[in-house]
């Protein structure tokens, strides 16, 4: 009987290890090409209202990138928020701040919060 119990809480805690990436893994986010393709880390960082399904409402940059090129659709890939906080584990703490949350990397190297920023419309 008890190495059911055992058994039974060692299978409760992998169910939610796996619970959890799965659900990272399906968490996806919008990330510019500079960041995703091109290595760059991140620099700036907000959340807004998801836009599609299993969206969890992030947006990537790395902080020098000129109006043009984010106006430019294919500037940006779709990716797993675990490959982002992989890449950058730094932001991995933020995600789980609320819509409207925007940080920026510090002189310091630290990310901190944006007080004033609003989306572009």
């Amino acid at each position: 009987m008890i190495k059911s119990a055992q058994f039974l809480r060692h299978a409760h805690t992998a169910m939610n290890k796996f619970a959890q990436a799965l659900s990272a893994a399906l968490d996806r986010c919008i990330v510019t090409n500079t960041v995703a393709k091109q290595g760059e880390p991140v620099g700036f960082l907000y959340r807004e209202a998801p836009v599609f399904e299993n969206d969890s409402g992030w947006r990537f940059f790395s902080g020098d990138e000129t109006d043009e090129y984010t106006d430019d659709p294919d500037n940006f890939s779709v990716v797993s928020l675990s490959e982002i906080t992989q890449s950058n584990p730094a932001i991995a703490a933020l995600i789980t701040q609320p819509e409207g949350s925007a940080w920026e990397i510090g002189e310091d190297g630290e990310f901190q919060a944006v007080a004033d920023w609003q989306p572009q419309e």
